[in-house]
């Protein structure tokens, strides 16, 4: 079966919408947005979109130089929650970590600086709500997710790394896959929980993963598992539907979580 990722963001937002009208101001979230890729201007319509479901106030800034000024926002009494759309066009290779260490920890709304603010990432958060919501359905034996085998293809990547350990902190037996792993196709084979975060289209494929698999796909923006992989999961979070809407709404989430 496809998992319904968009009906599921949708029961989230209702959660959180409850929790945002019991208290006495609403959360603000700023928005730090450089350049005019269509991708990222797509998501931030996106997360605004679902900000007004919930009765979170979602201000986008765009910005041209951005350390100081993500400082400012994020020392105003008013913001909540601070985010920097990634990737940030045109910022050389490696200043990325520089730019985030402007986001306060006590308002890293989107688990940017997951490491030291240990605030789950959206996206991370997302894949661990998608998957109790499958122990919860009965769709399978929930023990999987105590004693099953995860797969984390593209375990080095900025999805992948919080993703592992977030997961071994829960206890999960978890094997890290990459182009370098030696025999990955055994690999991925014995898992009984397959998640890619990659990147790349086409990067898993229905011969790679058994019968029966959990597979989620969080392959932006195309995925990385083929249709054959869906096909013989019994359950499958593909792309499009799957883990972006939920991420979304985890965010919202993690907004409500930073203020109660």
């Amino acid at each position: 079966m496809i998992f319904d990722g968009k009906a599921f963001a949708r029961e989230i937002e209702v959660k959180v919408k409850a929790k945002v009208l019991a208290m006495q101001q609403k959360p603000r979230i700023v928005s730090v947005l450089v350049g005019n890729d269509p991708a990222s201007v797509l998501y931030t319509k996106l997360k605004k979109s679902a900000a007004q479901r919930c009765g979170i106030d979602f201000e986008v800034v765009r910005l041209n130089t951005l350390t100081n000024e993500i400082a400012k926002i994020g020392a105003r009494e008013d913001v909540s929650g601070v985010m920097v759309q990634l990737p940030i066009p045109g910022l050389p290779r490696g200043r990325t970590p520089r730019i985030l260490e402007a986001i306060p920890l006590d308002k890293d709304v989107d688990g940017l600086r997951w490491e030291e603010s240990k605030i789950m990432p959206a996206t991370v958060r997302a894949v661990f709500a998608i998957l109790d919501k499958i122990a919860e359905s009965q769709i399978i034996n929930s023990q999987i997710f105590q004693l099953g085998k995860y797969i984390v293809v593209g375990a080095r990547g900025v999805v992948g790394r919080p993703l592992v350990y977030f997961l071994r902190e829960r206890g999960a037996e978890v094997t890290e896959v990459e182009w370098d792993t030696p025999r990955p196709f055994d690999l991925v084979a014995q898992g009984e929980v397959v998640i890619s975060c990659v990147g790349k289209i086409g990067v898993v494929t229905g011969e790679m993963v058994r019968e029966g698999v959990i597979a989620i796909d969080v392959g932006s923006p195309t995925g990385d598992m083929t249709q054959e992989v869906y096909d013989k999961a019994s359950v499958a979070v593909a792309v499009p539907g799957g883990v972006g809407p939920v991420t979304v709404a985890s965010l919202m989430a993690n907004t409500v979580d930073l203020v109660l």
